[in-house]
């Protein structure tokens, strides 16, 4: 692939100055104009060591305005980050609608590092592959333009700019060891990043290969693609129109893969309840221990009706837990800043380190609940969500961390009993709110959207557990059992 590109291309200094100019211009009318119709833009740079990402980079902002845009330049990963799956610290860098994000280098250069350093070439790039193509799909089926660019130089240039670095009083210091032996290793990394550029390069996130010998030529050629990409993508999308593409088919859910019961089949005495109860929670601390022990992440999301129990529920999972080993996370509608964002940032920001519980109160499962029944997204938004939430679970799974995912199923009548009651009960009074009461009217459309839920996203990396909650002691033996059986399984 390499073999196609003319290293020698170059531009003459007077046609440089006079290109910059015009495209100064250029890109400060783009940029307000992205601003204007909220549009998030990625623009990535990589290339061999010394062919010049800096000096891209250092030109590039030079035409922007610095209140636009976020810089990024990637380096080792801290210990939190490290405690995360690989794409983690990349979704809490992704830009929020009407901004610039630039990456020296990205997460390409970060999965060949931890490629060199941990399991197997074919196993790890095939694995890096295919979360880097998902995770660049999904930002750009919301509407993000992902530009990324690859600048190329010989052996010999490498090792001639190298050198020049090393002689220099104010460089040498940037010159290491690990410089040198990337350098002697080029012939091997080189079918590897051919791969890598092959793989990933789609119509949503194209590459392109700049010739990066001489500085002039590489500059315009950066920035002159840079002009032609967001002007070809503002000609044909504005605000509304983006973020409704969808990169795959949608298909049908399975029949009957998961039933909805409300009703357990066995009843217990308080006595019985309190017992196992207390037998279940110190099972569940000792799995935590474990958990933390080993440096393996686990979610356990709740959803549920309203009214279903769910807090009640995870009081009783907490209850013998370290607090200092987990978080609670209570979802609600997004705020404003979150509202910015891709919709999964909100819940990818929270994943939990290395060793950790979060449990969610409430998930992403809401973009295809409550905000397809009460039509706060699109029908292309909530339907491309299932493979969406699929990938993104399957991903943290593959990654090393563990999901439970719990339904709790009431049935109409029983809450309308649990709604009544709390109504008149002074402790419980907060808890009923008028829109609890609207969602209720709608029962038989949050039904479907129940179902299909539970059909499209029960997977084998993540499937649903269903709790029976019209009894609410069953219901919480259940889901801390679940807890023990899943535990036992993984440690």
């Amino acid at each position: 692939m390499f073999e196609r590109f003319d290293l020698t291309k170059k531009t003459p200094d007077k046609v440089f100055l006079k290109d910059i100019e015009e495209m100064q211009k250029e890109l400060g009318m783009l940029q307000r104009e992205l601003r204007d119709k909220k549009i998030p833009v990625i623009i990535l740079v990589e290339g061999w060591h010394a062919s010049g990402i800096t000096m891209v980079m250092n030109e590039l902002i030079k035409l922007l305005d610095p209140r636009g845009f976020s810089l990024y330049s990637i380096g080792s990963p801290t210990d939190d980050e490290r405690a995360r799956p690989l794409l983690w610290r990349f979704w809490e860098q992704i830009p929020p609608r009407g901004r610039i994000a630039l990456f020296a280098r990205s997460w390409y250069s970060r999965s060949l590092a931890e490629i060199i350093s941990g399991i197997g070439w074919k196993q790890g790039v095939k694995r890096s592959l295919s979360q880097i193509n998902q995770f660049e799909r999904q930002l750009a089926d919301d509407g993000t333009i992902i530009l990324k660019f690859f600048l190329h130089i010989t052996k010999e240039e490498q090792k001639k700019r190298l050198e020049e670095r090393e002689q220099n009083l104010l460089t040498s210091w940037m010159i290491n060891k690990g410089d040198w032996d990337l350098h002697n290793q080029y012939e091997s990394y080189l079918p590897v990043i051919e791969e890598y550029i092959e793989e990933t390069d789609h119509s949503y996130a194209p590459w392109m290969i700049i010739e990066a010998t001489d500085r002039n030529y590489t500059i315009l050629k950066v920035f002159s693609a840079v002009i032609k990409i967001l002007e070809k993508n503002l000609a044909v999308s504005d605000e509304n129109a983006r973020g409704k593409t969808v990169h795959y088919e949608i298909t049908r859910p399975k029949k009957g893969e998961v039933r909805r019961k409300c009703l357990p089949a066995v009843t217990l005495g308080r006595h019985e309840y309190e017992q196992k109860l207390l037998a279940c929670q110190e099972q569940v601390r000792e799995i935590q221990y474990r958990l933390f022990k080993r440096k393996i992440p686990l979610i356990i999301v709740y959803e549920g009706w309203d009214a279903a129990g769910k807090g009640g529920n995870i009081m009783r999972l907490v209850r013998q837990m370290n607090p200092r080993g987990y978080d609670v996370i209570p979802i609600s509608k997004p705020n404003d800043t979150e509202n910015v964002y891709n919709y999964l940032w909100r819940f990818v920001h929270k994943y939990p380190k290395a060793g950790h519980i979060t449990i969610f109160d409430r998930s992403w499962y809401g973009r295809v609940l409550v905000e397809r029944v009460e039509g706060f997204c699109s029908e292309t938004e909530w339907k491309r969500a299932y493979i969406e939430i699929n990938e993104m679970e399957e991903t943290y799974v593959e990654n090393g961390g563990g999901i439970i995912k719990f339904w709790l199923e009431i049935d109409k009548d029983e809450q309308g009993r649990r709604f009544s009651q709390r109504q008149t009960d002074q402790l419980k009074k907060w808890k009923i709110t008028d829109e609890d009461w609207r969602n209720r009217e709608k029962w038989d459309l949050y039904e479907l959207a129940v179902d299909e839920m539970l059909a499209r996203t029960n997977t084998r990396a993540a499937p649903w557990t269903v709790v029976e909650s019209n009894d609410k002691w069953y219901a919480r033996l259940k889901t801390l059992q679940t807890v023990i059986s899943y535990g036992e399984q993984i440690l």
